[in-house]
């Protein structure tokens, strides 16, 4: 899958791909404050590991970069359940600088119209934790309806917080 919108280029992520730019994101507290990644330490050996896990799957890991000069900011993945016509999205933006500047929304959006216009898919999905204030509006923004909410599902720094689980239909 490649995928470019006006600002960014979406594209399968290979083991090259790894490097301490995307290591410094995983191991990044507050990157992943709202990401269960946030327990794990990662190295360069469990990522190669993840990158080998979508393997002859029909799941996704996608980087996200800079259409101007190639820069990673991000990275996003897709698991589809082709069986059920459905998939689900997860995204980062790892590169702090690129917060709040719309890259998010624009990659969000370029994925998620690209999974609805598959042949076969008529439900994609994604969800976040209510705290996840950026997420929730990129999810609602991008025409997805609330489906459901986990109440105090999760821990972050200490609080419980709901997770919430948003979808769109083909």
């Amino acid at each position: 899958m490649i995928l470019s919108t006006s600002r960014i280029r979406i594209r399968e992520f290979k083991e090259v791909d790894i490097t301490d730019t995307y290591l410094s994101w995983l191991n990044d507290p507050i990157v992943t404050r709202f990401s269960n990644q946030r327990f794990r330490r990662h190295t360069f050996e469990s990522s190669r590991a993840y990158v080998a896990s979508f393997a002859g799957t029909k799941n996704s890991f996608l980087l996200l970069e800079q259409s101007t000069n190639g820069c990673p900011i991000g990275t996003a993945t897709i698991y589809r359940q082709t069986q059920h016509g459905t998939a689900d999205i997860g995204l980062m933006i790892g590169d702090r600088k690129c917060w709040g500047k719309g890259y998010g929304r624009e990659a969000w959006e370029a994925l998620l119209l690209s999974l609805l216009e598959e042949t076969g898919m008529r439900k994609v999905t994604g969800g976040t934790t209510r705290s996840n204030e950026a997420m929730v509006r990129i999810m609602e923004h991008s025409g997805m309806t609330l489906e459901a909410v986990r109440l105090r599902q999760e821990l972050i720094e200490g609080k419980t917080v709901d997770l919430l689980y948003f979808s769109r239909f083909a």
